[in-house]
């Protein structure tokens, strides 16, 4: 014989697995249950007390056992959720006690049907074991139907005496027929409407608990593909600073050679070899601080970008900024480039690894401008000038046009932004104009051979 949870799960495909079990509810959500239900008792006696008001006395039922089954029916929401079957069972029990003949103004009352309904609601949603549940619900409905049975066998029994419930009835249909459909209409919607509403809340919790899991697993992979969006960065910075400091350990190398060769015959020109060999010297500690901090949360080793001909390619400066300019527009973006320097001259002259880290900045920011806004002009400002805290350099891009439909991006690019900024100490602003228009500007420090510490 089959099982009611398989065939329900088979009529209804959009249940949940029959093993899926609804997360238990916090501490909190068990304390508001027991407030709730203390005041709805309060309100429920006070609801009784009212219906005595307006009763006989010959017929009403005695206050003592009349607050005693709301009590029962009551006070078991208390702990509705974190023992649903056992409270279900009690307040069934309660509710078959308010139908008797001599509590029925009890059970006809809204708040004890209304208090039943959240028993038997709550024992389909939020039971964790289907199988329990089911088994329990049989009996329960199995009760109520001989409860049910027993109510029209008494209205027989009325008949047959020559008693009649109703004198001259106004409807079409006898008064034993209408009394039987009516009591198994009534009852058929009450429970079938407890039972079906729970079914859809316990689903409802399923589905909910399937998006929160595929939100988080989004959430991790995003983390996921930021992280390895970072590391790849951080890697190209290292390979570009790396290509820097090999730049200037050889030319302390052929400094240092010819320096040897014409020591004995020109010491002035010497002299001047050494100096630049100091120089050297001095940029080299510098970039290499610089690579060992973008590598400090990275160790993987990743292969160098390179040329078709397998020759690894020069790293630009700001001295080729021309170019960046020129490549932009042959891809429909219109750059206009300004300049102003403190010292004629001077973002030319930059040290390779500031002037590489100046370049990747304008590139992206203009390729930002290119993906992500409708403007079809972009101007690149670049500024140099000193404070208390020394010298710096800055790179501005502006635009004045709106943002591209469906074109929000991942963000990975002002992350490089960000990183190359940091290694020069600098600041980064990043953010929408008024009133269109989008602005990326990046203030670099220049740090000066003397700053940099003499090589060990």
């Amino acid at each position: 014989m089959r099982r009611l949870p398989d065939i329900l799960h088979r009529r209804l495909p959009s249940l949940p697995p029959a093993d899926w079990e609804r997360p238990a509810p916090d501490a909190k959500g068990l304390r508001r249950d027991a407030v709730l239900a203390l005041a709805f008792l309060l309100f429920a006696l006070l609801m009784q007390e009212l219906v005595l008001s307006l009763t006989e006395k010959q017929d009403a039922v005695q206050r003592p056992l009349a607050f005693l089954i709301l009590a029962a029916l009551i006070l078991p929401l208390m702990f509705r959720r974190r023992w649903p079957i056992p409270m279900m069972l009690v307040s069934s029990v309660a509710f078959i006690a308010s139908g008797t003949s001599e509590t029925y103004t009890v059970g006809m009352q809204l708040c004890a049907q209304l208090a039943y309904f959240l028993g038997l609601y709550t024992a389909v949603t939020w039971t964790r074991n289907r199988r329990a549940l089911w088994a329990s619900l049989t009996v329960v409905l199995l009760a109520m139907a001989v409860w049910i049975v027993v109510s029209l066998f008494t209205s027989d029994l009325y008949a047959a005496t020559g008693m009649r419930m109703v004198e001259d009835p106004a409807g079409l249909l006898p008064v034993e027929i209408a009394y039987s459909l009516y009591s198994f209409l009534m009852n058929l919607m009450y429970f079938g409407g407890a039972i079906f509403l729970g079914l859809i809340s316990w689903s409802n919790a399923y589905s909910n608990e399937i998006v929160r899991e595929q939100a988080q697993r989004i959430a991790n992979q995003a983390q996921q593909l930021a992280d390895r969006a970072v590391n790849e960065e951080r890697l190209r910075i290292a390979r570009e600073l790396h290509d820097v400091i090999a730049h200037h350990i050889a030319s302390v190398g052929v400094q240092a050679s010819a320096a040897r060769l014409v020591h004995d015959r020109d010491p002035d020109k010497s002299l001047e070899l050494m100096r630049g060999i100091e120089t050297s010297a001095r940029s080299a500690v510098q970039e290499t601080r610089s690579l060992l901090g973008v590598l400090r949360e990275n160790d993987r080793n990743d292969p160098a970008p390179e040329s078709a001909d397998g020759i690894r390619n020069p790293e630009p400066s700001m001295a080729r900024i021309d170019e960046l300019v020129t490549a932009n527009e042959l891809h429909g973006l219109t750059v206009n480039l300004s300049r102003d320097e403190h010292e004629p001259g001077f973002i030319a002259g930059l040290p390779a690894g500031l002037s590489l880290a100046l370049y990747r900045i304008s590139g992206e920011a203009l390729a930002n401008v290119r993906r992500h806004s409708t403007a079809h002009t972009a101007t690149l400002s670049m500024r140099s000038g000193s404070d208390e805290g020394g010298t710096w350099v800055e790179v501005e891009v502006t635009d004045d046009g709106r943002p591209r439909p469906d074109s929000s991006g991942t963000g990975f690019g002002l992350r490089g932004i960000r990183e190359r900024a940091n290694l020069h100490h600098g600041l980064v602003e990043i953010g929408p104009r008024i009133p269109r228009g989008w602005r990326t500007r990046a203030r670099l420090r220049v740090v000066t051979s003397t700053d940099a510490g003499v090589v060990p």
